[in-house]
């Protein structure tokens, strides 16, 4: 009987679902004040990628430096009466309750400097951190309101986004649940960019399922340095749920299925025919994973298995390696 052949090398092999989701920024927030006031300056353009801290917008702060002024300006005479008094209470000229009292007045004029410095702070409005700006909302000499407690957004000046990481939120199934583990690998392909894909990793998982579709919740984070990625856009996942080391992998038409299992015909030294019954793991494209029955090394029939019987001489046609999946 002519039949053919593979002989089995470990490799590594992975098992992955397809999945889609949604790419959005790492970070996203629309900047508002932290006080009414009227726009100044805008320091910044449309679309420009700035650092945390970046200075963003001015307001009018002519009322602002003047209470500055005035609050140092009473901290230096607060400042001078406490030391004129400690030194009299060294003398034993003055009493230790009117020294008191002027050490209260000098740190109630250094809180009220601070309160007016927080107040000139605000008048600047900076980026909360590292991101690309979108439309501006307000120009020079707009009036903006903060967000008041129970009700009122207050006035939005810009959008930032944080880009040069981006998370993947998307869903999986319960069915597949008991195969999500921490910090699963996965890779994103959109349709602006055919045949390519973007790797990333799982970082959240839901405690719970979504009750509405009986489905689990999570995210990942996909590197973005060169900002060809864009929140917003629709993503296909695909997702790593197992990897094996020092597999051995068999073609799937070397198998054969009978009432009471699976098996493979090994070939020994001899050419000769073994049934040997083997337990499957991790199915790939055309290929199976095989846990236990087999060894590297051993040879397997991969074509002509409807003519094999036990112990039946055979010739081999061709004996090759078994090809390895391509890893991502």
């Amino acid at each position: 009987m002519v039949v053919e052949a593979v002989t089995l090398a470990p490799e590594t092999v992975h098992d992955e679902i397809d999945l889609v989701g949604q790419i959005e920024a790492d970070e996203s927030v629309v900047i508002r004040p932290e006080r009414a006031g009227i726009v100044d300056a805008v320091e910044f353009v449309e679309g420009q990628e700035v650092k945390a801290g970046t200075l963003l917008f001015r307001l009018r702060d002519d009322e602002e430096r003047a209470r500055v002024a005035e609050a140092e300006a009473q901290l230096a005479l607060a400042e001078q009466n406490y030391r004129r008094a400690h030194a009299l209470k060294g003398e034993n000229v003055l009493s230790v309750a009117e020294l008191e009292r002027a050490t209260s007045e000098r740190d109630v004029a250094r809180a009220h400097l601070d309160v007016a410095a927080v107040a000139l702070d605000r008048t600047e409005i900076r980026a909360p951190f590292d991101g690309v700006l979108g439309r501006r909302m307000v120009s020079p000499g707009d009036r903006v309101t903060p967000e008041r407690f129970g009700g009122g957004e207050g006035t939005g000046l810009v959008q930032i986004d944080a880009v040069a990481t981006l998370k993947v939120v998307f869903t999986v199934p319960e069915t597949a649940i008991a195969a999500v583990r921490p910090d699963m690998p996965l890779a994103i392909s959109v349709a602006s960019y055919p045949g390519e894909t973007f790797p990333g990793q799982v970082y959240f998982t839901a405690p719970a399922l979504d009750p509405q579709n009986r489905r689990l919740l999570l995210k990942g984070r996909v590197p973005n340095p060169d900002r060809r990625l864009m929140p917003g856009m629709f993503a296909n996942i695909r997702v790593e749920v197992a990897r094996h080391e020092n597999a051995l992998v068999v073609p799937e038409a070397a198998f054969v299925h009978e009432a009471d299992g699976v098996f493979v015909w090994r070939l020994d030294q001899a050419g000769t025919a073994e049934r040997v019954p083997v337990t499957t793991g991790i199915r790939l494209s055309g290929r199976i994973e095989v846990t236990s029955g087999l060894a590297a090394g051993d040879r397997v029939v991969t074509a002509g298995t409807h003519k094999v019987s036990p112990g039946a001489p055979l010739r081999v046609a061709d004996t090759v390696a078994a090809p390895k999946t391509a890893m991502p």
